[in-house]
């Protein structure tokens, strides 16, 4: 079910304004994406993986994964999606960068045990079936010291709120559970948002674990693709923000 969703809609294919088909569509999306989630920029920290061998898991249109190629990393891509592949080794072609993409799952990574310095993750995690079995791959497939920085959506969040507000209250189902309406409602069928404690609980193998709340464009939608201005971010608690921004080490 993942997998056909993501073959149906890549993410963030539908926001250019320009044709797949058009070399612009890629930069018109890189653009988008950082403008909306300019949090990516600071928490992948992409110029600081030269050199190093970095794991994207979920790489989409390959937005990120250019970035940490271009920085220098010895980058390795994968995504569930054929589609996104596809597209992001068309991207990777534009930009001129190796194309180490392929299909792979999560829950089962194809490749060796301590096999990376980095794992990367923007927005993968809460669309896997089993999380627990992602995170043990993760752990299994970095060196020793290595670390993973991964980014999952937040129950406990403004965001969360609006879908429970839109569609539990306002449609007659004030007593349907959070989880529900997230799953049913939020991006792909079946899709999850995690409290702190349940991330605490997922990444406990890690050391110098940081679990961090980031209000985000999404807390403050007030459309599908009209968003409050960044400045009315700053009146949102940060505890309230939908993202969750995990990085440890092993």
């Amino acid at each position: 079910m993942v997998q056909k969703y993501w073959d149906s809609i890549p993410c963030g294919s539908q926001e250019p304004a320009e044709s797949i088909d058009d070399p612009q569509f890629f930069r018109s999306h890189s653009r988008i994406r950082y403008e909306r989630e300019p949090e990516i920029l600071t928490f992948a920290d992409f110029e600081s993986w030269k050199g190093r061998r970095v794991l994207e898991i979920g790489v989409g249109l390959g937005a990120d994964f250019v970035q940490f190629s271009r920085a220098g990393a010895r980058s390795a891509g994968i995504d569930l999606s054929h589609q996104s592949v596809k597209l992001a080794r068309r991207n990777a072609q534009l930009n001129n960068v190796p194309e180490s993409l392929a299909n792979g799952d999560a829950e089962l990574l194809p490749f060796r045990d301590e096999a990376f310095d980095l794992v990367y993750s923007w927005g993968v995690f809460h669309h896997t079936p089993d999380p627990a079995r992602a995170v043990g791959e993760v752990y299994r497939v970095l060196k020793p010291g290595g670390e993973c920085r991964i980014m999952v959506y937040h129950r406990r969040s403004l965001a969360a709120l609006q879908c429970y507000m839109r569609y539990g209250v306002f449609r007659g189902r004030p007593f349907a559970p959070l989880r529900d309406l997230i799953a049913s409602h939020i991006q792909c069928p079946g899709a999850k948002a995690f409290a702190i404690s349940d991330v605490r609980s997922l990444f406990s193998r890690f050391r110098s674990l940081s679990v961090t709340p980031v209000v985000t464009a999404y807390d403050l939608r007030l459309g599908r693709r009209w968003f409050a201005p960044r400045w009315a971010l700053r009146l949102v608690p940060r505890r309230m923000g939908w993202f969750l921004l995990i990085s440890g080490r092993k």
